[in-house]
């Protein structure tokens, strides 16, 4: 394994356990007071989970299509934290439809026999 890909490995490690502890302090912030708080942090959890996805795949990717995929699943991970951290934005229940989208694309790229 190169230098470069072992760094981004452990980049990813680091930023999945950040996105982890700031989803426990997120379900500790919605428990207590919520609002804006527990807001800011269910998105951080998205976006720092997006983040370690992205390091993982700049030192995984073996194929286009996996590239593809999780691509996919990044952007998803993204857009649903701009959603909990901007829930009165217009638009939101598309954005939120676009997820969900999403999330099946990813799926259904990953169990078709003919992709």
């Amino acid at each position: 394994m190169r230098v470069g890909h072992r760094q981004l490995r452990y980049l990813a490690g680091g930023l999945i356990a950040a996105s982890a502890v700031a989803g426990l302090l997120a379900i500790a912030a919605r428990a207590g007071w919520g609002g804006s708080p527990a807001r800011a942090l269910e998105g951080a959890t998205l976006f720092l989970a997006a983040a370690a996805y992205v390091a993982h795949v700049l030192a995984h990717h073996e194929s286009t299509r996996e590239l593809l995929t999780r691509s996919i699943l990044v952007s998803a991970f993204a857009l649903w934290g701009l959603v909990q951290i901007a829930p009165g934005l217009p638009g939101n229940a598309v954005l939120n439809d676009i997820v969900i989208v999403l999330f099946v694309v990813d799926l259904a790229i990953l169990v078709s026999p003919w992709l």
